[in-house]
């Protein structure tokens, strides 16, 4: 039987410089979107993108850094942050 995981990657345009893979149990999905922001924000924003990346949708300083895109309930389901960097995750099986 197969070992479910999650695949962390983290994306520079179309090269993966960094991968990471957890037991899936380690981490639930709204902390993973916790983690795909922090990424996104130590690996690519300015310290005014950041601040603007929390400022009130509506306002005028507001950019949309760190929004989570997500495949919904299709499958394969994998979530998205950041514009470039961008950070992945997505359920994967090891062997066991």
């Amino acid at each position: 039987m197969a070992k479910r995981v999650w695949i962390i990657e983290g994306w520079r345009s179309t090269e993966l410089f960094w991968s990471k893979t957890i037991p899936y149990s380690a981490l639930s999905e709204n902390q993973l979107k916790d983690v795909l922001k922090c990424l996104v924000a130590k690996h690519g924003l300015t310290n005014d993108e950041l601040v603007s990346a929390f400022a009130r949708k509506n306002s005028k300083l507001y950019v949309s850094h760190l929004e989570i895109l997500g495949s919904g309930i299709s499958k394969p389901w994998w979530m998205s942050c950041g514009g470039n960097p961008h950070f992945t995750v997505r359920v994967g099986e090891l062997p066991h």
